[in-house]
């Protein structure tokens, strides 16, 4: 088992938060453990067979043992046992063994090692064929395809992702929409989704296409800008942004200005994420909107830019924080279609 692997495993049991100890399953564990050197071919044997039987305890009592001991040949061989069986990419996608944040790094680091963690992530939050949403375990399907969505794109998740594109839930379809043109790339096939009636879906296939830059994808980006929706048109013009169209900034500010509270909303936090000077005197002026989401959107952004300025010029002085900066909105998306914040383990899909 490859050195670096191995700190990878063991790292995740010190993170696994696992159940209180089962003391049958724990004790027959480091009972083999400690007779590891005597008959280490029946060790292997009985390890793989406790394994198989059943994972999810196995993984438990392994974590439990390994978090008060991780050295020596023993834990070693439990170690590199779970990291051969799929019990470990499971729990990944459990949301009582790891937080999503965790998981979400846990399966950054470990793709260089087995580069089709995608496809088993997808295949254990979806274990149907067909990529059904019954009969499944719905908030463990939608951390899967959270995880695949920070994941380095790679054209082998197409295939599997079709299914998915025809869910009935929309989370699911719009996130896995979002992972598909992000994979593609392809302009026409991002053209085509831009007729689905909802705007999360189409909120997402834009998003897709940020930091990608050709004609096509431009041509499609403008007319995004335009949707009725103000989460799409915002995607759409960050993406102009990032492609170097310079007409990006005065329609935030003309959206800034209208008189939907969401669409202001949406505008302060595309701003959040452009982060140029000349925002700041539109967000100051958002801080006193009438519409406490704006108010919010606005805050958390001109405190990243008023971050950004510093940085870029820590002699210059600024103006100390107001009080009410201590608690800026943590929210990392625009306002969504009906305008709710939710946590980050609920926007899993």
């Amino acid at each position: 088992m490859e050195t670096p692997v191995l700190e990878l495993v063991r790292e995740f049991v010190k993170e696994a938060r696992v159940p209180p100890s089962n003391e049958e399953e724990d004790l027959f564990l480091q009972g083999l453990m400690d007779d590891f050197q005597s008959s280490s071919a029946m060790f292997r044997r009985d390890l793989r067979r406790r394994l198989e039987k059943d994972p999810e305890a196995f993984l438990c009592s392994a974590c439990r043992i390994l978090k008060v001991n991780s050295e020596g040949p023993g834990a070693a061989c439990v170690m590199e046992q779970l990291w051969s069986n799929p019990v470990l990419v499971g729990s990944l996608v459990d949301p009582v063994l790891l937080p999503l944040s965790t998981a979400i790094a846990f399966g950054k680091r470990w793709q260089p090692f087995d580069p089709l963690i995608d496809i088993k992530l997808l295949h254990k939050g979806f274990p149907s064929e067909d990529g059904s949403v019954q009969d499944i375990d719905i908030i463990r399907a939608k951390r899967a395809l959270a995880i695949v969505n920070e994941l380095p794109a790679n054209r082998h998740i197409l295939l599997p992702l079709v299914n998915l594109l025809c869910s009935s839930d929309d989370r699911v379809r719009s996130k896995a929409a979002a992972i598909y043109g992000r994979t593609c790339q392809n302009a026409d096939w991002v053209h085509k989704w831009m007729n689905q009636s909802d705007p999360r879906v189409r909120a997402n296939v834009i998003e897709s296409l940020w930091g990608v830059d050709s004609d096509a994808i431009r041509a499609v980006l403008k007319e995004a800008a335009r949707d009725r929706h103000h989460r799409v048109a915002v995607n759409a013009l960050i993406g102009l942004h990032l492609s170097g169209a310079a007409d990006a900034t005065a329609s935030l500010q003309k959206m800034a200005g209208g008189s939907d509270p969401m669409a202001r909303a949406a505008a302060a936090f595309a701003m959040g994420r452009i982060l140029k000077e000349e925002f700041k005197p539109v967000l100051e002026t958002l801080l006193r909107d009438a519409n406490a989401n704006v108010r919010g959107r606005a805050l958390a952004s001109l405190i990243r830019l008023r971050r950004q300025l510093e940085a870029a010029n820590p002699a210059a002085s600024s103006e100390p924080p107001g009080p009410e900066e201590s608690t800026p909105q943590p929210e990392e998306t625009p306002p969504d279609a009906v305008g709710t914040p939710v946590s980050s383990e609920s926007q899993a899909g």
